[in-house]
């Protein structure tokens, strides 16, 4: 008997672990309690700035469109053969030169940064100073930006804009503030993996480009992709900062939040943790993050993570109770549950409520103290006898064909073991379609038999596929196989292909599978059976292509990415995921 729903929660996390093909999945059905709403932008950071500093902030705003090349130099003596337009003016009429300091030129530049996570050009960019004294002895001193190399960073602006685009698209943009947010931090949490960099280089893993596209950021890196995204979710915020390490800031509600993504990455626990996500700016002080220059002039965050966690559990809760998140699912042999079709020659079968994941799901009889089924009296089904009743001990349906009729409706009530309603439980409801399918493979995918239970995806017939899953199952001829193997080539002419599920039961990549003239951005394995990869199996893959691989231990996964570099990922970039 679990006493709490929180127990609930976790102990059906661990179910999902134990099933070793469970995917991290964000679910979109969390409902606020209250209303949330969301000011405007402000110009907070730049009225935190001070006098010099909005000068810099100013002139990098202006002059990021009008960039110069890296060789060339301007001086007193020859700025009048450029345009006037290419310069800021920082100041006319002194009495001295004033130069501006180390501090003020660092955190100027970082606010505009700040403020303009896609103009990566500006952040690339290096800001210079001509200094003229006049007739009078008067100075004055004129800004430009210049390259640093002889990229323009348009193409990486592009791949920037794209990447963000693909993530939005799978948001619902109508859920709660914390919703989005919750998965927003989730993408880059799944996305991005830590490099250890100065805030303060130029370099592209200081910017959210660095983070989405090329899934290696700093602590800027990371805080500059969370804001983007939340930006484009109408969700204010802002990025905080000290000497070494960026984090965010976020208004949720009528309350500032703050958030280190990267200190919530458990990288070698193949983990996330929340400890560092929607917490008060005391919270960050006690984990040594304490503002500095002007970031300590922004607003103060008050949130409590005590409520975070409250909206963290209701947010599974709701997930957990909500029908529209299960499925009737078919017991295989082995008690695994990759299909909600039965094949004609099924005569008798076991079906049990599974938790949709992604393409996958999972069984949750461990979690529940009752279930039963309700057959329409049309139904092509029968329950035979009370044998056929889901009981701890029994923990499936047992279902017939034979019912007076053809409806193939089922509806199921199960009722989870939370300790709720005076020990009753919660009940969820959901009704499903029980359909035959005898031959599952489309024409998408060739397939050959390799034994009893056994098949090997050997061909792809859409060589214009993007997303590419392979199927833990599928149904040939009336019988379900496990697809236990990519064939060799198999992908070869999918010139297109960027993101890759393999399926739960894949155990082996055969050669030159993904080695045509695609670019892999993204590979992931839903299971913990992936183990031997062939000569090319993934040639396609590329220094920005992201292995989120699963496994079973750290020892495990550290092996794994040592056979993929050898097999095409040499230098691409790979995350540990233990669930």
């Amino acid at each position: 008997m679990f006493n709490s729903k929180g127990k609930l929660c976790k102990s059906l996390q661990s179910v999902f672990l134990a099933a070793a093909v469970a995917v991290s999945v964000v679910p979109v059905s969390f409902v606020a309690s209250e209303p949330i709403t969301v000011e405007a932008a402000t110009s907070a950071v730049e009225d935190a700035l001070n006098e010099n500093q909005k000068k810099i902030f100013n002139a990098y705003q202006y002059l990021d469109t009008r960039i110069k090349d890296a060789n060339i130099e301007v001086t007193s003596a020859n700025k009048a053969e450029f345009e006037a337009s290419g310069f800021y003016t920082m100041y006319t009429g002194a009495d001295e030169k004033k130069k501006f300091s180390n501090d003020d030129l660092k955190y100027a530049r970082r606010a505009y940064i700040y403020s303009n996570p896609y103009e990566i050009a500006g952040a690339m960019a290096e800001l210079k100073f001509v200094y003229i004294k006049n007739s009078e002895g008067k100075y004055s001193c004129f800004a430009y930006l210049k390259k640093t190399g002889d990229n323009d960073y348009s193409a990486e602006k592009k791949s920037l804009r794209k990447a963000v685009n693909q993530i939005i698209n799978n948001i619902d943009v109508d859920a709660a503030a914390f919703t989005k947010e919750l998965e927003c931090f989730s993408k880059i949490i799944d996305n991005v993996t830590y490099a250890n960099v100065g805030i303060d280089n130029k370099d592209l893993k200081n910017t959210a480009y660095g983070a989405l596209v090329t899934h290696r950021a700093s602590s800027q890196g990371y805080a500059l992709a969370f804001s983007l995204l939340l930006d484009e979710c109408d969700i204010q915020n802002d990025i905080l900062f000290n000497e070494k390490r960026c984090w965010n800031q976020v208004k949720l509600g009528k309350q500032w939040y703050e958030t280190d993504i990267p200190a919530c990455d458990k990288v070698k626990k193949g983990t996330v943790t929340y400890n560092r996500f929607n917490v008060s700016r005391a919270s960050m002080k006690n984990f040594d993050l304490t503002r500095v220059n002007y970031a300590t002039k922004l607003r103060d965050s008050k949130g409590k993570h005590s409520d975070t966690n409250k909206k963290l559990q209701q947010y599974d809760e709701d997930v957990m109770y909500s029908g529209k998140n299960y499925t009737l699912a078919v017991l295989n042999s082995d008690n695994t549950t990759t299909r909600t079709t039965i094949t004609s020659n099924e005569k008798t079968f076991n079906v049990v409520p599974a938790f949709v994941q992604g393409s996958l799901m999972t069984n949750i009889s461990p979690v529940l103290k009752a279930c039963v089924i309700s057959l329409p009296e049309d139904s092509a089904f029968r329950l035979t006898s009370e044998a056929d009743k889901w009981t701890p001990a029994h923990p499936y349906i047992t279902i017939s064909r034979g019912g007076n009729g053809q409806n193939r409706a089922v509806s199921m009530a199960f009722t989870f073991d939370d300790g709720s309603n005076n020990g009753a439980g919660t009940t969820v409801n959901f009704n499903a379609t029980l359909n035959d399918n005898d031959n599952s493979a489309d024409a998408k995918y060739v397939y050959k038999v390799t034994g009893d239970d056994t098949a090997t995806l050997v061909k792809c017939n859409k060589v214009n596929a993007r997303n590419i899953t392979i199927p833990s199952t599928v149904t040939i001829s009336g019988k379900a196989y496990k697809v236990t193997k990519i064939g060799n080539n198999a992908f070869k002419k999918c010139k297109k292909a960027e993101t890759v599920m393999i399926g739960a039961y894949v155990t082996e990549v055969g050669k030159s599978a993904f080695s045509g003239k695609s670019k892999l951005v993204r590979v992931e394995n839903q299971g913990f059976a992936l183990d031997t990869f062939a000569k090319d199996a993934f040639k396609s893959a590329n220094d920005n292509t992201l292995f989120l691989v699963k496994a079973s231990s750290f020892g495990k996964y550290k092996k794994l990415v040592k056979r993929l570099k050898k097999v095409g990922g040499k230098n691409s970039v790979y995350k540990y995921r233990a669930y």
